[in-house]
């Protein structure tokens, strides 16, 4: 029902609410200012517009992997919330246990997950609806799931 947003209208509105969480003001702009980076890292979304619709194309090893059309704001600020939130967190859990996943490696136990999903979760409460309720159905996975239509 919103408006197309331009990228850096995109990236104002993740930085506001990005700025209701416990995040790290500096972190929340590296991760909001990738979608304005020409470089395309793995398993990002980046949004482009076309014709007052949205294209988001997660990249892996240089290539396209996925890319969907969608119409709605509100779910494309949330598809990036997801990605921005869950880097922040994973980093945040890198620093924590003083590895750097190249030359020490984070052990992904039972407890470092349910670290991480709280830390997640905490992060959607503190963004509020709709973002929460998306989020704690599954909305991410939707999204990025690669659905073969017709036409």
């Amino acid at each position: 029902m919103s408006n197309v947003l331009t990228k850096q209208e995109l990236v104002v509105k993740l930085l506001e609410l990005l700025s209701r969480t416990d995040f790290d003001e500096e972190q929340s702009n590296t991760y909001v200012n990738r979608l304005l980076d020409p470089f395309k890292w793995e398993g990002v979304p980046y949004v482009e517009t076309v014709n007052g619709t949205y294209i988001v194309t997660i990249y892996e090893r240089g290539m396209p992997m996925l890319k969907k059309k969608l119409k709605q704001t509100e779910m494309v600020i949330y598809w990036l919330l997801e990605d921005i939130i869950f880097t922040t967190v994973h980093v945040e859990m890198l620093k924590k246990y003083e590895v750097d996943n190249i030359n020490t490696h984070l052990k992904y136990t039972s407890e470092v997950m349910q670290e991480m999903d709280r830390n997640i979760t905490n992060a959607f409460q503190q963004l509020g609806e709709p973002y929460l309720h998306w989020h704690q159905t599954g909305k991410r996975q939707e999204l990025e799931s690669v659905q073969h239509k017709g036409g």
